[in-house]
């Protein structure tokens, strides 16, 4: 005889591992034993959140170590055994709920299937082993994550069908993008991923209506997101065009009739774009359009409450009016944003990129530098990790505002042994090396012109002029200026390439800033 359902629940109350705990259960009673172990197994949102913020933590160890996104998965499922694998898949690539669903939707038109009816309360469903997805939904996860269905623990459910490997334009572009260490690798695997991540949010317009939804909103996030985590990736004028083209979508979005709350979310994600394309701005030496930019993201930020992006920006214009040598001006503007700045590794980032170099540039004395220096040190101390990304911060970061600090002070023995620990936590080929690389090679021309003139031609040797943002070109104008007295084959040589170098091509496509919308 089989049990009663209080029976069922007095077992389950006595071993909640149950798998097999009784033999010869009614389809009802299975059904009622698995909803038992599955409200045991549920987890607090706090939890959740927990595991979110290991599951990062998790990936960004395997990106500095490059490791692939297979072996990223495994750690996560290794170290954190609660989270489902799919939900380990989609942190291992550090896609979003929206991300994902996206690369679905381009598998579904890919194939001339139509619209596909993913939601992202599905997916998380999914992800947490509420319901199993459909054998169409299988295939097309299996295909965006590169994974089998014994990856993502759907073997059980689809045992005998076969798996569709998926082609280059799902998840293995998005894995170049997120894994390599190259920055010159990284652009061929970025372009797919920036058109798929328009496509999604065109594709919910073109199902919520011109003012769009939550599906297109969630599409925005995870743009900006995007564009935020693999900003190196591309050279700075093809991610300028990319994210005027979303941010020209949300002007229009916003000219429709909406609830004030969605306006309001919309404005906060035009105020992040509109902080992006005046961050590339800047690296495109655009300065007044940079301007104008981040001073729409900070306006809109302050009308929808975004004391992040506020901050952000603040700190953004004060870095500008630096390189202008509006120091006291860039002082302001970082004591501002480092007001607003509420975790330590804000106050980190501030301290460091907006307050103490316009401080060391006004010529106080390398004492009061020097305890700036160490406010930022400690904060940095006190933060919970790094935080990659345009808007986040690092420890490689903060060593190579320290080493300009300290080449702005006339200490170049302190200038090259910070950026020797700025290299020493980045890969070879990107952005922020070349800025390292190119601080060291200043430092180094106080006593060897020739090495410094080697390590600049490294840089020039490894990245294309049209990577080359504006900030590194300066310091390749200032060390020139540095070895103007020195006269060898290497100097010379150096000095020829920077003269030569093709000038960096402003964004071609404006976007109108709603400012009041």
């Amino acid at each position: 005889m089989s049990p009663s359902g209080q029976d069922i629940a007095a077992i389950i109350a006595e071993d909640g591992n149950v798998v097999s705990v009784v033999t010869g259960l009614r389809s009802g009673e299975k059904g009622m034993l698995e909803a038992h172990r599955r409200a045991r197994m549920r987890i607090s949102r706090q939890r959740r959140a927990e595991l979110a913020r290991a599951g990062q933590l998790i990936r960004e160890r395997g990106q500095r170590a490059d490791w692939p996104v297979r072996q990223i998965a495994a750690q996560i499922r290794k170290e954190l055994p609660e989270v489902h694998p799919l939900e380990a898949w989609r942190w291992a690539y550090g896609w979003s709920r929206a991300q994902t669903i996206a690369q679905v939707a381009q598998y579904y038109k890919d194939r001339n299937l139509g619209v596909p009816g993913l939601t992202s309360s599905m997916l998380c469903r999914y992800e947490h082993g509420e319901i199993t997805p459909g054998p169409d939904y299988a295939d097309a996860l299996s295909s965006v994550y590169r994974a089998d269905l014994a990856d993502l623990g759907l073997e059980r459910s689809y045992p005998r069908r076969a798996v569709t490997a998926g082609g280059a334009e799902y998840g293995a572009g998005w894995e170049t993008a997120s894994t390599a260490r190259n920055g010159q690798l990284m652009a061929n695997g970025s372009s797919s991923a920036l058109q798929a991540l328009h496509d999604s949010i065109t594709l919910g317009l073109e199902v919520e209506g011109p003012a769009g939804g939550p599906q297109t909103r969630e599409s925005l996030q995870a743009a900006v997101d995007y564009y935020a985590l693999h900003y190196s990736a591309s050279p700075p004028a093809v991610l300028a065009d990319e994210v005027h083209r979303v941010r020209h979508l949300v002007n229009g979005m916003l000219a429709h009739r909406m609830a004030d709350a969605a306006r309001t979310e919309l404005r906060r994600l035009a105020g992040w774009l509109s902080a992006l394309v005046g961050n590339l701005a800047f690296h495109l030496d655009d300065r007044p359009a940079a301007m104008v930019h981040l001073q729409t993201a900070e306006r809109l930020g302050d009308a929808v409450g975004d004391r992040w992006l506020v901050c952000w920006t603040l700190g953004a214009r004060a870095m500008i009016a630096c390189k202008q040598n509006r120091h006291q001006d860039a002082v302001v503007l970082g004591r501002r944003a480092h007001a607003l700045a509420d975790t330590p590794l804000r106050r980190a980032q501030m301290t460091a990129w907006a307050v103490l170099r316009p401080t060391a540039a006004l010529g106080t004395s390398a004492d009061e530098v020097g305890l700036l220096a160490a406010e930022a040190m400690d904060a940095m101390a006190a933060a919970d990790g790094d935080l990659p990304g345009r808007f986040g911060f690092d420890l490689a970061e903060l060593k190579l505002h320290l080493a300009e600090a300290s080449l702005l002070v006339g200490d170049h023995t302190q200038a090259r042994r910070h950026a020797r620990d700025s290299i020493g936590h980045l890969p070879h080929g990107r952005p922020g090396w070349a800025a390292a690389q190119l601080v060291l090679a200043r430092g180094e021309a106080a006593r060897d012109g020739g090495d410094a003139a080697v390590l600049a031609g490294e840089v020039l040797d490894t990245i294309p002029a049209a990577h080359l943002r504006a900030n590194s070109r300066e310091r390749l104008t200032a060390l020139v200026g540095d070895l103007a007295e020195v006269d060898t084959a290497a100097v010379r040589d150096l000095r020829e390439r920077v003269a030569t170098l093709p000038p960096l091509v402003p964004a071609a496509r404006a976007s109108a800033e709603p400012n009041g919308a």
